[in-house]
């Protein structure tokens, strides 16, 4: 439907990719239109399966854009045509990082700037350098698209939640830990404001290094 391509399974796990081998247009809106598509039609099977008394089931969807090593990986006798490189594997941990914040699609900032401007709905989650990278990374969370219908209490979590991270980035710690506050009063229970209300209640802003990031460093894949 969204023009990706199955690169394989990995036990519970789809690997796909978007714009290769041959270009596509658009091709991050298409991978965030599938992931998205992902998740609405979860949510329907789980009504469904909650009649039934059946376990309820939860996806993570990581996206990232950016160059990859694409073809033919291995020998003669044995090979697989599929992608590697870096940029492959901080899809695979934008994945498994949504777990630190309760979110089910994760993309990175350089998926972000390749979206067609007011398509979907993001929020700046936060900056992470994934395991074994010294570089820091801005993630969104992608939680709608614009003609999609959301509470205004969800609304107006998300711009709070996100206002306040920017004001965490400036180095404006009172501001941020009052929104954070307000973000979790809207959302019981967030763990993203949670987790950032720790963060600057942790912080030392008089003793920050010249090159703070305000990054966090994920220890896990």
């Amino acid at each position: 439907m969204y023009g990706g391509e199955i690169d394989k399974y990995e036990g519970d796990a789809i690997m796909a990719e978007f714009g290769a081998p041959l270009p596509l247009d658009n091709h991050a809106d298409r991978a965030v239109q599938a992931g998205l598509s992902m998740q609405r039609r979860l949510r329907d099977l789980r009504r469904t399966w909650k009649r039934e008394n059946r376990p309820a089931l939860q996806c993570r969807v990581g996206i990232n854009t950016g160059r990859v090593v694409l073809g033919n990986m291995g020998s003669q006798q044995i090979f697989d045509y599929t992608v590697l490189g870096d940029a492959v594997n901080l899809a695979s941990r934008l994945e498994s990082a949504n777990k630190n914040y309760q979110t089910r699609v994760m993309i990175s900032e350089f998926t972000h700037a390749c979206l067609t401007p007011n398509q979907f709905r993001t929020r700046l989650l936060d900056v992470i350098k994934v395991r074994g990278k010294t570089k820091a990374v801005k993630v969104f969370e992608v939680y709608g698209t614009t003609s999609d219908l959301i509470k205004q209490t969800d609304l107006s979590y998300y711009q709070t939640y996100e206002q306040s991270f920017n004001a965490y980035l400036a180095r404006q710690f009172t501001t941020a830990l009052e929104g954070f506050r307000k973000a979790l009063a809207l959302r019981p229970g967030d763990l993203a404001s949670q987790t950032m209300i720790e963060r600057i209640q942790d912080l030392d802003p008089h003793n920050l290094p010249p090159d703070w990031d305000g990054a966090v460093e994920l220890t896990s894949k």
